[in-house]
């Protein structure tokens, strides 16, 4: 039979086995099936490509002060922005330099630009294999170099070259006759010849060549010795003026000789900066300001080593209350008719001069003025000098007048000489006047129209006034006027050069700004010909001035965004005749939108004292409170602080209790909360004794019941033989000889303890033996 089971058994496995590799294969079927059908086809992947936006200038010029630029494009993968090379890393940045898909935007960075070469750099824009590149060039800064300021030669002619390196256009002046110029110039590095006409006379003679451009300005002394190429020594200066507030004076020296200078006396106001005595051609003398209210004088003497050449340099200081004229010589040719002098002053003088063929124009005006002198022609062949000296309660100032001979001779035979020879004129509407030195009368005509004399026919006047139309084209125009003597045996002209019409100008730098959100000012440099006037479109763009302004730079108050939104205005610069507008675009960006976090927002304590600290992560003010006494802040009113303690009391009661901290912004706009919740004291029932073994005669025994769950509750359970006196347990005796058992039950709310009693049985009274010898077997009652 049991041989018969065990065969059952197992066939009814194999048969289980069977069915488990049927269903194993089954399901491995369906789960091919299955992922066969449910398998996604995967999406065609999208090319990595990078379109700059609309209108996007790729080959941006940028000033020489620099600036900041954004460059917009969509991008379909990952993305870089980098520099070409990193020769350019130290003046032109790009940033972000990587980013996500999407309409993303790059700022470019360009350093101001202090050199004289103009430079480019480029910046990659870069998505899988495409590529975008932006060509940024930046301008130089105007330069104007001349190789040499400082040229010393011989009576011979000389022919001298001078090297110029300008990024700007330029033109050359000469100061004398004897210098001209033998080639002209153009707009880069070149070499500009000039031819030195031999000198003639005896003594020393110099001149300037000034190189022009804007306020560019650079000066080159030539120095030519006489023809006997005797010693020299000679001073661009012998009497130098300073006003009261000092300042620093120069004074060129003009030696074929070694030479040495020295102070005649000790001065402390006055003396060449170590630093600076480098140069054998030019004294740099610093003259600290004059505070007091009398003039003071230094004079420094220049020698050649045998001390046969002396000069001597005068500087004179004004007063607290200053005199100072612009010039202490002046030079006129014989056919000079008049000079001004610019006189800064402000205290009252006197002007005398001590010869009668000088004499004063006009009569002083006030601080800054012109004092005019007028003087016939020297008809003499004789040099003739006169001195001006200006008279004030701080001192007085010379001005040295020389007025030349007459070159021709005014003896038998006729002459005509004109003065100037040539003029250069403003584009203005004018009038100038030509001196004529003559013994014949003549006649007076103009190749152009726009030149017209006062004067018609035949005249000998000495002097010939000429009006002249304003030119309104913007090329120089040339004019001749030409004086004929009666008989046409004489003829003399003069070369009238009038400037172009200057073309309105009106230049702003920088044409952005990018601001934070606080309040701010920004300053714009203004290049103009032309008075122009400046709007702001928004209120919180305030211009400084209102009205046709000349200014050449302009300081703008932004006021704070207090909004969480970047905000855009335009400044807009017109000239005042409407043909150009220049605009400067601010941004500012929004005011960062209030934040304020805490953690943690909540706290699980036990019932004892303790403390619970809260971070807090806020770009704003805010305050705290608590809505219980048992949690204290640490701070009342506003703070900044990003972390607080806060103290807890114990809890002294048995229940949990909850608090809750506020945490509240400044502008009342965010309310965080931290919950704090604070078990209860523990409940607990302490009794003693918990369990009393009386003996059968009983007795009384103290009872401590210790709880903070309630009142307690003794209850006896119904044993009569116990009961509660004065807080004690009293046992009653036991009169049966069986032990006793009861329990006492104590109670305070939900805790309960239990007290356990046990009492002996009374002993019974014997005869005589042993109780022991007796066994009590209840089997046999």
């Amino acid at each position: 039979m049991l041989m018969k089971h065990i065969r059952s058994w197992i066939q009814m496995y194999k048969l289980q086995g069977i069915m488990s590799w049927l269903l194993l294969l089954l399901a491995a079927s369906c789960s091919d099936s299955e992922k066969e059908l449910e398998e996604p086809v995967p999406p065609e992947p999208v090319a990595a490509s990078i379109t700059l936006s609309e209108g996007t200038d790729k080959q941006p010029l940028v000033e020489s002060a620099g600036g900041t630029f954004s460059i917009n494009f969509t991008a379909t993968a990952a993305w870089t922005a980098s520099i070409g090379n990193s020769r350019a890393d130290s003046w032109i940045s790009v940033s972000p330099a990587s980013g996500e898909a999407g309409e993303k935007s790059v700022t470019i960075t360009v350093a101001s630009n202090e050199s004289t070469d103009e430079r480019s750099a480029s910046v990659f824009l870069t998505c899988g294999e495409e590529q975008e590149t932006i060509v940024v060039t930046q301008k130089q800064k105007d330069a104007l170099i001349l190789s040499q300021q400082v040229y010393e030669l011989p009576d011979v002619e000389s022919v001298i070259e001078l090297e110029v390196q300008a990024n700007v256009s330029y033109e050359t002046s000469i100061s004398v006759d004897w210098i001209e110029p033998v080639t002209s110039r153009s707009l880069t590095k070149e070499t500009l010849t000039f031819r030195v006409a031999a000198n003639e006379s005896t003594e020393q003679r110099s001149g300037t060549i000034t190189v022009k451009s804007g306020e560019l300005e650079e000066t080159v002394n030539v120095y030519q010795a006489g023809k006997a190429e005797e010693p020299v020594l000679l001073l661009s200066d012998e009497v130098l003026n300073v006003g009261a507030e000092g300042g620093t004076v120069d004074v060129q020296v003009q030696s074929n000789v070694a030479y040495t200078y020295r102070a005649e006396a000790e001065y402390d106001w006055i003396a060449e900066p170590a630093s600076r005595a480098v140069s054998t051609h030019t004294i740099h003398l610093e003259v600290q300001p004059n505070e007091t209210y009398d003039s003071r004088e230094a004079r420094f003497i220049f020698t050649d080593e045998t001390a046969t050449l002396t000069d001597t340099l005068v500087v004179r200081q004004a007063a607290a209350g200053g005199l100072i004229v612009s010039a202490s010589r002046v030079d006129l040719a014989a056919e000079d008719t008049g000079f001004s002098l610019e006189l800064q002053t402000n205290v009252d003088y006197t002007v005398s001069i001590d010869a009668d063929w000088l004499e004063q124009v006009t009569s002083r005006g006030l601080k800054t003025e012109t004092l005019t002198f007028s003087c016939g022609q020297n008809y003499s062949t004789a040099s003739r000098e006169a001195v001006i000296r200006l008279d004030s309660e701080i001192g007085e100032q010379e001005v040295k007048v020389v007025q030349a001979g007459r070159i021709e001779d005014v003896g038998d035979h006729d002459f005509m000489n004109v003065s100037p020879p040539s003029l250069s004129l403003a584009s203005d509407a004018a009038s100038f006047t030509i001196s004529v030195s003559t013994n014949v009368d003549y006649q007076v005509a103009s190749n152009v129209d726009w030149i017209t004399a006062t004067v018609s026919g035949t005249t000998n006047a000495s002097s010939v006034t000429f009006d002249v139309k304003a030119n309104e084209g913007a090329t120089a125009r040339e004019g001749i006027i030409t004086f004929t003597s009666s008989d046409g045996s004489m003829v003399r002209t003069v070369t009238v050069t009038q400037a172009g019409k200057e073309i309105p100008q009106l230049d702003i730098s920088p044409a952005m700004f990018t601001l934070t959100s606080e309040e701010a000012s920004i300053e714009v440099a203004v290049e103009a010909n032309v008075k122009y006037t400046v709007s702001s479109s928004a209120v919180w763009l305030v211009s400084p001035v209102s009205g046709l302004t000349e200014s050449n730079s302009l300081a703008f108050d932004v006021a704070a965004n207090e909004e969480t939104s970047v905000r855009e205005a335009t400044l807009t610069f017109t000239s005042e005749d409407g043909s150009i507008t220049r605009t400067v675009t601010v941004t500012q960006a929004g005011k960062e939108a209030v934040s304020l976090s805490v953690s943690p927002t909540s706290f699980n304590l036990s019932n004892e004292a303790t403390s619970v600290n809260v971070s807090i992560e806020a770009n704003t003010k805010y305050t705290v409170s608590s809505s219980a006494v048992w949690l204290v802040s640490p701070v009342s009113g506003l703070t900044e602080s990003n972390s607080l303690t806060f103290d807890v009391a114990a809890n002294e009661e048995t229940s949990v209790r909850e608090a809750t901290l506020t945490f509240t912004s400044e502008d009342g706009s965010i309310t965080r909360t931290v919950t704090v919740t604070q078990a209860g004291e523990e409940l607990y029932l302490n009794v003693t004794p918990l369990r009393i073994d009386a003996s059968a005669e009983g007795g009384t025994y103290p009872l401590t019941i210790s709880t903070n769950a309630g009142e307690p509750n003794v209850n006896l359970n119904g044993n009569a033989w116990m009961s509660l006196q004065n807080g004690n347990i009293v046992i009653a005796a036991n009169a049966d000889r069986a032990e006793r058992k009861g329990n006492i039950t104590v109670t305070a709310g939900e805790l309960s303890r239990t007290i356990e009693v046990v009492q002996a049985g009374k002993q019974p009274s014997t005869a005589g033996g042993q109780i022991e010898d007796f066994t009590e077997n209840e089997e046999n009652w």
